[in-house]
């Protein structure tokens, strides 16, 4: 059970926190300025001219999908003690 003194100042911090003001102002979306579009411009041009310069990377997933098969189930017992 609360002690009067604890229920007091818990009531005046509630009401210390209730407010009139308005809602704090939410952030103003600003377009990006010129400067920044040239430098997204600059930074996409860079990119293109390295990934145009790098061989095209082919991932051969077969390794993958056999191992991830063995997997799928649990092995016996009998297997367990083969391998």
């Amino acid at each position: 059970m609360r002690d009067t003194g604890h229920v007091v100042a818990l009531e005046r911090k509630v009401l210390e926190s209730i407010s009139d003001r308005s809602p704090c102002k939410t952030k103003v979306r600003r377009p990006p300025s010129q400067a920044a579009l040239a430098e997204a411009d600059r930074m996409r041009e860079g990119h293109a001219a390295a990934a145009s310069a790098v061989e095209r990377v082919v991932v051969d997933l077969s390794h993958y999908a056999a191992v991830a098969d063995r997997l799928r189930h649990a092995p016996s017992p009998k297997e367990e003690n083969t391998e």
